[in-house]
């Protein structure tokens, strides 16, 4: 699947660069279109540089309880902490 995907991105950041090219050329001067073509060519070849992710394991994931243990090692503010009055 990864193939396919950057050889689509591929495929399309070199179409939309021809079809901004194209206009210019017919045109004569650029126009918003040509801007278009070029603005959204770092789209597809973010598409086709970016790294194929596969399934995450679960050995690297975080255990299921992790979020339930109490913050031992902190202490609770108290009144005489940072959170006092200034006036």
């Amino acid at each position: 699947m990864g193939g396919a995907r950057v050889a689509f991105g591929q495929l399309s950041s070199i179409v939309l660069v021809s079809l901004s090219i194209a206009s210019f050329m017919t045109e004569g001067y650029v126009t918003t279109e040509t801007w278009g073509f070029l603005l959204l060519t770092p789209l597809t070849l973010a598409l086709a540089l970016a790294p194929a992710k596969g399934r995450v394991s679960e050995e690297g994931s975080l255990p299921i309880d992790y979020w339930d243990k109490e913050d031992e090692g902190i202490a609770p503010v108290g009144d005489t902490d940072f959170d006092s009055p200034i006036l």
